[in-house]
């Protein structure tokens, strides 16, 4: 190959980038995106005031809002002055836009108080800080709230605005009432001029509750009036009587809605919500007048002492008082409207304004014809009008001996409600005579029949048995009453006006001409005291009046009286005696006088009517029962048997002894036993019947002591027992009046007789076992 077939080699310049700047670029990309990454990252940095940093830490306080997590605090640092610190926030770029001027923060941490319970998930997640989203312009620096504002939940509902006087008890939480039902909640208050606005949210189910016609009212804490009529207690739910709360009503259902942010008033009570009328009423002598003393119209509240203001500023020319009137009530005033205080008073006259002592003095009024035009003023008159009733109904006049506590105005009561009062009061050389008017709707009730009795003060009677009170109402304890009653009778007449009757001096008296005085005279006065009881088959039948020795010194007399429904008691052959406790180790009865007392018991006869008897010194002997069967045992002697001992069979009693008395010849003892009619197939024929009482002893020297006795009740008391042969040997039943003899022993052979013997069933009534043959 020669130089010539070689070719030249031709240079040429190479166009484009070169290869070896791609490894900058890219370098370069990487830091761009680095740079990127590193800005997008970080967060929106801003800077919160508080008054304290308790409750913050650096990095561990979040920032949420909504319940996410949109930040934290980035760092803490005193403010230069000392007296407070500032917080960096490290937030979210995403909620950027909601970082306005007006953007409010605070510190959320737990709270506890009347109002409830607030912030409990920061015991298990700390403190965090929450803001509520503002307008203006975008910002980095803020002052902290100290507490959270109104509103701060976005819940949905109607917001209303309450404009009030006060704020009272209401606090931030408290419940919004309808009908006692939690329908919403306080959310918030601020002071506006001189009054307060309170926000309130109405939960969006309940929202339609609400319109035009709502009236709303503080129900906070309870309300007591108490008086002599009884004890008033107001409250709302437990929630408002700890934290306050509102309640409201709406009278009107057809009234417009209502858009949110529409304001009502808030009232301090129910009665002002209703709509009371405000009235002035000068009085020359307000004595015992408070703000809060009740007004009253015929005895019912129907308004308070809303001020009292002195004339001049001097008290010796009067005061003006202003009181409130509620609605509907004061509808009923006019220019012929009659004011005046009532308070207790003592004079020559007697004794007057004593429901006072209790509620405290209170003005009254009278009002006449319908209502009209309310004057500018009233003014009080010095005591109370003439209490004629200007009403149509029946008047009537009642006699008695003294006038007692009644007085003029005393109502006159017919099974404890007000039918009438006393409108006058005559005194003559005879006794006095009481005026009384009975309201028309009520003068069918009054016969010529009816008793009236004074229903005034307490009627106390005690003993062993306790205390018995008897009072017609509060109110006639302390300011007088008459109560009457109208006994049935065969051919009624209605009263007519004019007509007299006795006033009787109290209840007990008015039957005492319809029941019974009978004496009965006793070896003994003791267990016997006035108002001792007589009683039949445990009722009360009557009571002792007195107790004093008959005319020769030998007996003690007892007058008693006997009640309208048991005159029939006074017949001869009815006997009586003294029901006294029995304590012994033989038996232990009538307990129960132990507390209530002795009485005296009655066992009634079928003679003709008498009023005088001879008391038993001891009970009678019981009667002869009607049912089961009835049996004679008889033996030797009678041992500790007596009246009342049960009749055992296989140690449970089937009947007991009711009587025993010596035989014809007085050979032997004849002992009366009764068997419960369910047990009566058990004794036979041939049935053996042994003495049970006390305790058999049987001793031996190679077979030890053997002791038998029956239950303890047959060991106290004694008892009776029988037993009856089965199977072949079991022989028919007996009648009435069959006689058995008693043995003093058991053989030991009777206790294994185990006759199989039916017996009818019990049905159970649902109050007492009866036995159904």
């Amino acid at each position: 190959m020669t130089d010539r077939n070689i070719s030249s080699a031709v240079l040429a310049p190479k166009r484009g980038l070169s290869a070896i700047w791609l490894l900058p670029i890219i370098a370069l990309g990487i830091a761009v995106w680095l740079m990127y990454k590193s800005l997008s990252d970080t967060g929106l940095s801003v800077t919160v005031a508080f008054d304290n940093g308790s409750g913050i830490n650096i990095g561990k306080t979040p920032v949420i809002y909504q319940g996410i997590n949109v930040g934290h605090v980035q760092s803490l640092q005193l403010d230069d002055d000392l007296e407070g610190v500032t917080a960096t926030l490290e937030l979210s770029r995403q909620i950027e836009p909601l970082i306005k001027k007006n953007t409010e923060f605070w510190l959320v941490k737990p709270q506890i108080s009347l109002s409830g319970v607030s912030g409990l998930d920061t015991l298990v997640a700390g403190n965090y800080i929450s803001f509520n989203p503002g307008d203006g312009e975008a910002a980095q620096h803020f002052t902290a709230l100290n507490t959270p504002p109104p509103q701060t939940n976005n819940l949905p509902g109607l917001r209303l605005v309450l404009n009030a006087e006060e704020l009272g008890s209401l606090t931030v939480g408290a419940p919004v009432l309808y009908q006692q039902i939690d329908v919403g909640d306080i959310e918030g208050y601020q002071l506006k001029d001189d009054n307060i606005d309170v926000n309130i949210r109405i939960d969006p189910q309940y929202s339609h509750l609400v319109n035009s016609s709502s009236r709303f009212w503080v129900q906070s804490g309870v309300k007591i009036n108490a008086g002599l009529q009884g004890i008033d207690i107001e409250t709302g739910s437990m929630a408002s009587i700890l934290a306050g709360g509102i309640t409201f009503d709406t009278p009107i259902k057809s009234d417009s809605d209502v858009e949110n942010n529409t304001h009502f008033k808030l009232f301090q009570n129910q009665d002002r919500a209703k709509g009371s009328k405000i009235i002035s009423v000068y009085f020359r002598n307000p004595d015992g007048l408070n703000v809060g003393s009740n007004v009253r119209l015929m005895g019912m509240d129907i308004g308070k002492v809303e001020s009292l203001k002195f004339i001049d500023d001097n008290p010796n020319l009067g005061a003006n008082v202003r009181v409130a009137i509620h609605s509907p009530h004061h509808r009923y005033l006019n220019e012929m409207t009659h004011f005046w205080l009532v308070k207790p008073e003592v004079s020559s006259s007697g004794v007057s304004g004593l429901d006072a002592l209790i509620g405290g003095p209170y003005i009254n009024l009278k009002v006449e014809g319908k209502g009209g035009t309310i004057p500018e003023q009233y003014t009080a008159l010095v005591k109370a009008p003439e209490s004629r009733v200007q009403q149509p109904g029946l008047r009537l006049t009642l006699r008695s001996d003294e006038l007692s506590s009644v007085s003029i105005g005393s109502k006159i009561y017919y099974r404890k409600i007000a039918v009438g009062q006393v409108e006058s009061v005559d005194l003559d050389k005879d006794g006095v005579n009481i005026g009384i008017f009975i309201h028309e709707q009520y003068a069918n009730l009054v016969h010529r029949e009816s008793q009236f009795w004074n229903a005034s003060g307490l009627s106390i009677t005690g003993g062993l048995s306790g205390l018995d009170i008897h009072a017609d109402s509060l109110a006639t304890i302390v300011a007088g009453g008459i109560a009457f009653h109208t006994p049935e009778v065969s051919k009624p007449q209605l009263a007519w006006e004019g007509l007299r009757y006795t006033l009787y001096p109290d209840f007990q008296s008015t039957y005492a001409e319809k029941g019974r005085d009978i004496s009965l005279y006793f070896a003994t006065g003791s267990n016997i005291n006035k108002g001792t009881e007589i009683k039949y088959q445990g009722i009360k039948v009557g009571e002792v009046v007195a107790v004093e020795l008959d005319s020769n010194m030998e007996r003690v007399k007892v007058s008693a009286r006997l009640a309208p429904s048991a005159k029939a008691l006074a017949r001869t052959g009815s006997q009586f005696w003294v029901v006294r406790p029995q304590l012994g180790l033989i038996g232990t009865r009538n307990l129960e006088t132990l507390v209530t007392g002795s009485y005296i018991s009655v066992r009634p006869g079928y003679g003709s009517s008498t009023t005088k008897f001879v008391a038993l010194d001891k009970p009678p002997p019981l009667s002869k029962p009607s049912n089961g069967l009835n049996l004679i045992v008889t033996a030797a002697q009678r041992g500790s048997i007596k009246e009342g001992v049960k009749v055992f069979y296989r140690d449970i009693p089937v009947g007991e002894v009711f009587g025993y008395e010596l035989a014809e010849d007085a050979s032997q003892t004849l002992i009366h036993i009764n068997i419960e009619p369910r047990y009566a197939g058990l004794v036979r024929e041939n049935s053996k019947f042994w003495n049970s009482s006390g305790i058999a002893v049987k001793f031996g020297l190679f077979s030890g002591a053997t002791i038998r006795s029956k239950s303890i009740e047959s060991l106290l008391e004694g008892g009776i027992a029988f037993a009856t042969p089965g199977g072949e040997q079991l022989a028919p039943s007996v009648n009435d009046g069959k006689t058995f003899p008693l043995h003093q022993s058991v053989d030991q052979q009777w206790l294994e007789w185990a006759p199989h013997i039916s017996l009818p069933k019990e049905v159970d009534t649902g109050e007492n076992w009866i036995r159904a043959d």
